[in-house]
């Protein structure tokens, strides 16, 4: 057996109070990148009174899907305030932008690289724990998955009553990010028993959880263990990979602007089932599927996922995402195009064509 490596970085803190574990800043100059609605909304006072004196600097101009002009915008804040930790707050959008920020920032301001602290408002992304961000190119229409140990956070903070206010769309959709990420990294080309046992967890907690965080109202415990889910799901492909799924995500997501846990939910059964032709992806997910009280196969594993995503109120076609039927027949070869060269397509269990990730999208037009 070749020798691998896997390594577990950040360090996470969870649980009741976790938001607690900022108070190890105080006193130092404090950058927290976020969104104009969490800086608005009361949540990042929340954040505020944990940082004792610190000198705080906002930059709160993060958009979803950030883009590479967003991302020079906010280097050059940093690189005006020269902080000593930086605290991305928020879903992924604003994990992806202060991750990027750090990375470019470097060639504007030679100082240390801030303490970098990830304090997730949705259990989707896994963001907070990997060395992923994904930026978008307005101009092009493409999202460019950025990968780089440098991008990993120094700490997680897990914190679930941040996601009390989440609506329950966003609650299914980022819910199944989670669960694509557990289920791709669990097949992936660079799975290792470490990963699996991160991807395995995941899965269970996020396909046990996800319908009751979509139901419940403010705090739950389904809403926690689905927090606990997407920092595990993220350590995983962080170790892994992901697959054909995220690699199609990305490509339809830069063109026409659908949330990306949305278009996950959509495809992820169709991936199953073209990466269940190979015998060892086939086995991983009949195990899985017991693992969820499922028929021990790769077809119950994908039944159940469509169940799921009709049970949260997603849709099952593009069309219904409101991607106009001509618009997506014109743009079908370049996305296949575009998600064969995805950074994600690589690690797919199978490979895949141009003309297999054409016939997926088919499945989902």
């Amino acid at each position: 057996m070749a020798m691998e490596r896997f390594q577990i970085k950040p360090a996470v803190y969870f649980g009741t109070g976790a938001l607690a574990a900022l108070e190890e800043l105080e006193g130092k100059r404090v950058l927290i990148v976020t969104d104009a609605f969490l800086s608005g909304c009361g949540l990042l006072d929340r954040v505020r009174a944990h940082l004792p004196g610190c000198a705080v600097e906002v930059f709160d101009q993060v958009t979803p899907d950030p883009s590479l002009t967003l991302v020079a915008q906010g280097a050059r804040v940093l690189a005006g305030f020269c902080p000593e930790a930086l605290v991305a707050f928020g879903g992924g959008s604003p994990m992806d932008c202060a991750k990027a920020m750090v990375e470019f920032g470097k060639s504007l301001w030679p100082g240390p690289r801030p303490r970098f602290y990830a304090v997730p408002t949705t259990a989707g992304t896994g963001s907070e724990a990997t060395a992923f961000a994904v930026l978008t190119d307005t101009q092009g229409g493409v999202k460019y998955p950025l990968v780089d140990d440098a991008l990993l956070p120094d700490a997680a903070v897990l914190d679930a009553s941040l996601l009390a206010g989440v609506p329950p769309a966003v609650t299914a959709d980022t819910g199944m990010d989670v669960l694509t990420h557990a289920l791709e990294a669990y097949v992936a080309a660079g799975a290792s028993p470490f990963s699996d046992a991160l991807a395995e967890k995941a899965a269970v907690l996020a396909y046990g959880n996800l319908k009751d965080a979509f139901a419940s109202e403010g705090e739950s415990r389904a809403k926690e263990q689905m927090l606990l889910a997407s920092c595990l799901a993220g350590m995983a492909f962080n170790s892994a990979g992901l697959g054909v799924s995220h690699a199609l995500a990305h490509a339809l997501g830069g063109r026409f602007h659908v949330p990306h846990g949305r278009l996950n939910a959509l495809l992820l059964p169709h991936v199953i089932r073209f990466n269940a032709a190979s015998p060892a992806a086939g086995i991983k997910y009949g195990h899985l599927a017991k693992l969820c009280g499922l028929a021990g196969n790769a077809r119950a594993l994908a039944a159940a996922v469509s169940r799921l995503r009709q049970a949260l109120g997603l849709p099952e076609r593009l069309c219904a995402c409101g991607v106009e039927e001509g618009a997506f027949a014109q743009a079908i070869d370049a996305v296949a195009e575009a998600a064969l060269q995805d950074r994600c397509a690589p690690s797919n269990p199978r490979a895949a064509a141009v003309a297999d990730l054409r016939a997926i999208l088919k499945e989902v037009g």
